[in-house]
């Protein structure tokens, strides 16, 4: 299973544009389940914690360079674990997304 951090590297999507891909990937994520979204949450705040936590010891220029560099990584490694979630529901995201249209 590889990390994916592009939408346009999901072979179900290539052939659409960058906004139909969000407006599909909204449709997935709204056919998550309350579990799914429960996980998918936890694991947000599993990363985020940490290092919040490790930056409020942190003072001046260290804490600014710290700072964008904890969310770098949050953003980073959130995307995948998102498409991870949602890319099982994209068929009928797709399906929903064409009737739609």
């Amino acid at each position: 299973m590889a990390f994916i951090f592009s939408t346009n590297k999901i072979p179900e999507l290539e052939s659409y544009s960058l906004q139909q891909r969000q407006q599909i990937l909204t449709l997935a994520a709204h056919k998550l389940t309350a579990p799914e979204k429960f996980v998918l949450n936890i694991l947000k705040l599993i990363m985020l914690v940490p290092p919040f936590l490790f930056l409020a010891q942190l003072d001046g220029i260290l804490f600014v360079v710290s700072l964008f560099g904890v969310l770098g990584v949050y953003f980073i490694l959130l995307r995948p674990i998102s498409l991870l979630f949602t890319r099982k529901y994209l068929s009928d995201a797709i399906k929903q997304y064409n009737k739609l249209a």
